[in-house]
């Protein structure tokens, strides 16, 4: 392997690295209220951004980087600390969070599998910027404009990962047996 690719690959465990302290900041300002939302959504979106960087660079280097194996705990981490400050803000019940998370936890120790893993923290993922359509306006329209170029520079890698979560789920091998004549 030349230098740049262990460069590229230093570069993506640094994004991966930084992606765990953000979680660690979103989940410094739960039992804050609702006006650190602003706050907590822009953390939100370097969370995701710094997700978008490290797979750039990691698939620029063609190699998995040796943090590769925590891209998706972070991923997760990022939505559940999010749902976290929500409650925390009181703009969640802990009765629904509790149930939404341990129902989680018995359902994923049941079935053990990545796209069941991905369909529930979907709520707790979009929740924040839910909230904050109502709450904090601005940074709701920031996160909508930065979910539209995500989709613009990396489009192809959301298709993947709508893919990889179809194929686990066993949607898109049914789907291609029932599609043949």
């Amino acid at each position: 392997m030349g230098r740049a690719e262990r460069i590229l690959r230093l570069l993506a465990d640094l994004a991966t690295l930084a992606r765990g302290g953000v979680v660690a900041l979103v989940l410094l300002r739960v039992g804050e209220g609702p006006e650190a939302l602003a706050g907590v959504v822009h953390l939100l979106l370097l969370g995701w951004t710094l997700d978008v960087l490290d797979g750039w660079l990691a698939r620029a280097s063609r190699r998995p980087s040796p943090l590769a194996a925590w891209d998706y705990p972070l991923d997760a981490g990022l939505a559940w600390a999010g749902l976290a400050y929500l409650v925390g803000a009181g703009l969640v019940p802990e009765g629904f969070a509790w149930s939404w998370a341990v129902g989680s936890l018995v359902l994923l120790l049941r079935y053990p599998k990545k796209s069941l893993s991905m369909l529930l923290q979907v709520p707790a993922t979009f929740a924040p910027f839910y909230y904050a359509q109502k709450l904090a306006p601005e940074a709701f329209w920031e996160a909508l404009i930065w979910a539209f170029l995500m989709l613009l520079l990396d489009g192809r890698r959301f298709l993947g990962v709508v893919l990889e979560f179809m194929e686990d789920a066993g949607l898109l091998a049914s789907a291609r047996r029932e599609s043949r004549p």
